[in-house]
């Protein structure tokens, strides 16, 4: 019973971590997409008002290059009509709110709205930051409350010149309702709002008109002041409105009338505001609701199919059970056919030792044909008294008795593996000493070798000892081979890849039959009638592929064969971990 109970109390505890970790997972995920949808969708607002602005804002810099402007300004025409009527043609054409002319000080001399019940002819503008900054000559761009329509607008103002002196200002205003009220142009979804805040923290335009003129932020009073000093929004004072703005996961969040916002921020280039934009995430936890319901479903679900697997495999263990009785006499029994087993074996491990050790015996004799060859030679130099060359054969003979030692004493690791020795060897060295030991071989087959003249920089990854056993029985092999020939001749060609050396033993023999190309590197196959264990190309294939090498043959289109040893020329991945191999090779088919 406890134990049943601790089981659900279990199944419960993961069941809430796996909804807690899916709720907060899923909330981050909402909140992430939100704010992709913030930053894309201000970066798409500030496009469209950029260039807009851009727009307005070469109007008055053409106008003060017009002729007919320059020449009203100054003084020269007084041509009212024409100019009004010109004025009001580019406002229609522009979709601006009305383009003025103020003279040296400050005074409306034409306007666009010449015949409107609101026409600025007559006023004055002189307290305007847009006409002072423009006569000073800047090109301005000025955001204030229209003294007349008390509607919201950005100014674009810039001096006409006469003779490089300032002689009136060319004034464009844009109504920025113009922008508040295009949302398919803004881009922006039913769940955003956006609000453009001017350097003085007080909020030019949004989408929300509560928000527009006031501030999210508590201004000072030498703010209050410079504001009333400017005149920029006439009588009215912005009001604060209160929020808490605050980040959480490095993402600006803005909480309002218990509504809650993901923002992003980007300035304009054309004028001097920083547009905002909020997308509402107030209700990205009730957006869980629908995922905490299918992970509590595929939850249950994977409960349900893990008891039943359980209790499946709860009556397989008690079927094993009930046979445990009649497994614990096979295990008997086996254990018993195992002792003898090994011992078969061992036997067989025996038997396979006294092959080797026949087959090798004329591996042996190779080396000490060579070793009384060279003795002989010593004696006739011994004679001579050419101590120089006598000291040279008896270095040969050294090198040769120690080799028959390393064959001789390979034969006692015969039944344990080794660890594999690869280095960087000269491949000319190689075949040089493997040419040595055979040369009785060869000498007594009487076969012509074409002696190899390979660069001394190509190298091979192998194992010294090993490697040269291969060349001793694939070059025996070849002289064997060629008895009763007529021309026995025994060559070798070198080719040199990127990564790979590829060396081919070729022979003028009568070839490899057919038929024995499938068997041919199988143990205990062999192609001479007498005197071969069939061991040799076996073993010779085995100490190939654990240098990572391959070892093929072929017969030649001009007769005999053509044993290709192909292997690395650079330490590849799988050779700083080499597997073991036997440590006794016989070389002799």
């Amino acid at each position: 019973m406890f134990s049943f109970s601790k089981k659900i109390i279990t199944i419960c505890i993961l069941l809430i971590l796996i909804l807690v970790s899916t709720f907060w997972i899923g909330r981050a995920h909402d909140v992430e997409q939100a704010t992709y949808q913030a930053k894309r969708q201000v970066t798409q607002l500030n496009h469209y008002i950029d260039t807009e602005l851009a727009r307005f804002s070469a109007i008055p810099q053409l106008l003060t290059y017009n002729e007919l402007m320059i020449n009203f300004v100054s003084g020269e025409q007084q041509h009212y009509s024409v100019i009004n009527n010109y004025l009001a043609d580019i406002q229609q054409a522009s979709g601006a709110s009305d383009i003025f002319i103020l003279n040296t000080q400050g005074a409306v001399t034409a306007s666009s709205n010449w015949q409107a019940d609101y026409t600025f002819l007559g006023s004055n503008f002189a307290f305007r930051p847009y006409f002072k900054r423009a006569f000073a000559g800047e090109k301005v761009a000025y955001f204030a409350l229209g003294m007349r329509s008390k509607e919201r607008g950005i100014y674009f103002s810039q001096a006409v010149y006469k003779d490089n002196k300032a002689i009136g200002v060319v004034v464009l205003k844009v109504n920025v309702s113009k922008f508040e009220n295009d949302r398919e142009l803004l881009n922006t979804s039913k769940g955003s709002h956006f609000y453009l805040q001017l350097a003085d923290d007080v909020i030019a335009m949004s989408d929300i008109e509560g928000w527009r003129l006031n501030s999210f932020t508590e201004l000072g009073i030498e703010a209050r002041r410079d504001i009333k000093l400017r005149r920029a929004y006439l009588d009215h004072q912005p009001q604060y409105i209160k929020q808490l703005q605050f980040t959480s996961e490095n993402i600006p969040h803005f909480k309002i009338d218990k509504a809650l916002y993901v923002t992003s921020s980007m300035p304009l280039r054309y004028f001097n505001a920083t547009m905002n934009l909020l997308v509402d995430v107030s209700k990205v936890n009730s957006a869980q609701v629908p995922r905490l319901f299918w992970a509590f479903i595929i939850y249950t679900l994977l409960i349900i199919i893990g008891y039943s697997l359980l209790t499946r495999f709860a009556g397989y263990k008690k079927l094993l059970y009930s046979r445990h009785s009649l497994e614990l006499e096979v295990v008997e029994r086996t254990q018993a056919l195992e002792k003898v087993q090994t011992a078969l074996v061992q036997s067989a491990k025996l038997a396979t030792i006294g092959q080797l050790s026949a087959g090798i015996n004329h591996e042996i004799n190779q080396p000490l044909s060579a070793i009384n060859t060279y003795l002989a030679s010593a004696k006739r130099l011994l004679a001579k008294g050419n101590v120089t060359a006598l000291n040279e054969s008896l270095i040969v003979i050294e090198g040769l008795v120690e080799r028959v030692h390393q064959i001789v004493g390979q034969l006692k690791h015969f039944s344990k593996p080794s660890d594999m020795q690869l280095r960087p060897y000269p491949l000319a060295g190689l075949v040089n000493n493997a040419l040595m030991i055979s040369s009785a071989q060869l000498k007594q087959d009487n076969v012509q070798v074409e002696s190899p003249k390979f660069d001394e920089t190509v190298v091979v990854w192998v194992d010294a000892l090993k490697f040269e056993q291969v060349l001793v029985n694939l070059i025996t092999n070849a002289s064997q081979a060629m008895n009763g020939a007529i021309i026995r001749n025994l060559s070798f060609h070198l080719e040199c890849f990127e990564e790979r050396v590829k060396l081919s033993i070729l022979d003028t023999g009568a070839g490899i039959e057919q038929h024995a190309f499938g068997n041919l590197f199988e143990p205990f196959y062999s192609t001479k009638s007498s005197n071969g264990l069939g061991l040799g190309l076996s073993i010779s294939k085995q100490i190939i592929d654990s240098f990572n090498g391959c070892l093929s043959a072929h017969n030649r289109l001009e007769g005999g064969a053509e044993f290709i040893i192909s292997l690395s020329s650079k330490e590849s991945s799988n050779q700083a971990n080499i597997e073991k191999t036997p440590t006794q090779e016989n070389q002799n088919d």
